[in-house]
């Protein structure tokens, strides 16, 4: 129990299918929110826009009468794909720790995973007069941190609800450490912003990254979004009982709906998303496998083997929908080297790498490669070891699917 919100169902669905729920359910139903913050500049035209919640509280224990009895309520819109409901799963990010300038060098072979790239995006973009955007989900940005663009900065960190007039922060240092990578491998001509999640303990829920992931999207229109929220250990403490509790997988029930909409927002947003650790349950391919525009990212070592503790995803097609890049060396083998130059290493940070390429390979979900179809984790992969191997040229932007 401790590992979702106790006495909470949350069902996120059209607002005015959620308006007509009718009927005895077990608990007390709660009106219905709109899922955007909505305030300033929203794409209005994008399906997110139309999306609430609704909260049904009920007796700790019950949750799963009332997941039942609320998804009888809205059966049809659950058909259709445009409703879901489940418990509002904590996913609480990783433990605080300092961020000294000098721990965001990158690590030597880094630097070199980080060229690569970066070298093949300006290849291939050069050709490109339309503008990208990448869009990160995490625990924030340092206030002194300097990049070598403008970052756009929202924060996110009440309940996922957009906060207006706030200083940059970053409590955990987790978000300006993959914000730094990507502010080095992207073009100058990408644009970059920055979502700060809660950070506070039991204040990360599916809902929470629901709302700011449905409020970036319909704010930025980004071409991808990372999203390297991740856990440092395999379990975290509840703060009501105070227990170690075992990690839960990221995606819940709730987002898969959430990530479909934004691919169908003006710009296909593609979400990459860190697959998680060894110890955690790895994020899954059962729960998003009709979700076409959902893409894992899965940490190698210098060897471009699987490091021994980035998970896999698993389930259908998991392979199809999956690209590894660099996410540091096992710590213990022999000269090991983190991402950075302090030892950090992670799935998170093999995400943003991910993430740069896929503004190449997200036109492709159904490309003809050598023949033979493949699907955007496949092709990613292959522009990956490209970049690694220098074959820039044979990555075109006029090739790209748009």
């Amino acid at each position: 129990m401790c590992s979702f919100v106790p006495g909470q169902v949350v069902a996120i669905g059209p607002m005015s299918v959620l308006s007509e729920i009718r009927g005895e359910l077990p608990g007390r139903l709660e009106s219905v929110t709109p899922l955007l913050t909505e305030q300033g500049d929203l794409d209005f035209s994008s399906e997110l826009s139309r999306l609430g919640s609704v909260v049904l509280k009920t007796d700790p224990g019950l949750e799963p009468f009332a997941i039942s009895r609320l998804s009888a309520r809205l059966a049809a819109a659950i058909e259709q794909k445009v409703a879901v409901v489940d418990v509002n799963q904590v996913l609480p990010l990783s433990a605080s720790e300092s961020l000294p300038s000098p721990s965001l060098r990158l690590s030597p072979h880094a630097e070199r995973e980080a060229a690569a790239v970066r070298q093949l995006l300006r290849s291939a973009l050069s050709a490109q007069p339309t503008p990208r955007k990448v869009a990160i989900l995490d625990s924030g940005l340092c206030a002194d941190y300097s990049a070598h663009r403008e970052l756009r900065y929202y924060d996110y960190s009440t309940g996922g609800r957009l906060r207006r007039d706030v200083e940059a922060a970053d409590p955990l240092g987790h978000g300006t450490r993959v914000a730094s990578i990507l502010d080095r491998i992207l073009p100058s001509d990408v644009e970059l912003c920055v979502g700060r999640l809660p950070s506070d303990p039991g204040g990360l829920t599916a809902l929470a990254i629901a709302q700011a992931m449905g409020d970036i999207v319909s704010r930025e229109v980004p071409d991808v979004l990372n999203l390297s929220v991740a856990l440092r250990n395999d379990w975290f403490l509840c703060p009501q009982c105070r227990q170690r509790i075992p990690a839960p997988t990221l995606i819940s029930s709730l987002l898969p709906l959430v990530i479909r909409l934004a691919g169908k927002s003006t710009a296909s947003t593609l979400t990459v998303m860190a697959a998680g650790n060894t110890g955690q349950a790895p994020n899954s391919r059962w729960l998003t496998e009709d979700v076409e525009t959902l893409m894992f990212a899965t940490a190698e070592n210098r060897s471009r083997d699987r490091a021994r503790y980035s998970s896999a995803p698993e389930g259908p097609r998991s392979d199809l929908f999956s690209a590894g890049a660099f996410g540091g060396d096992d710590p213990d083998e022999p000269g090991a080297q983190g991402v950075f130059s302090d030892g950090t290493y992670g799935t998170s940070f093999a995400a943003p790498f991910v993430s740069a390429v896929a503004l190449l390979t997200k036109g492709f979900i159904a490309p003809i490669t050598h023949g033979v179809p493949t699907r955007i984790g496949t092709f990613t992969r292959e522009i990956i070891e490209a970049a690694r191997d220098g074959r820039y040229p044979r990555i075109r932007a006029q090739d790209v699917v748009r």
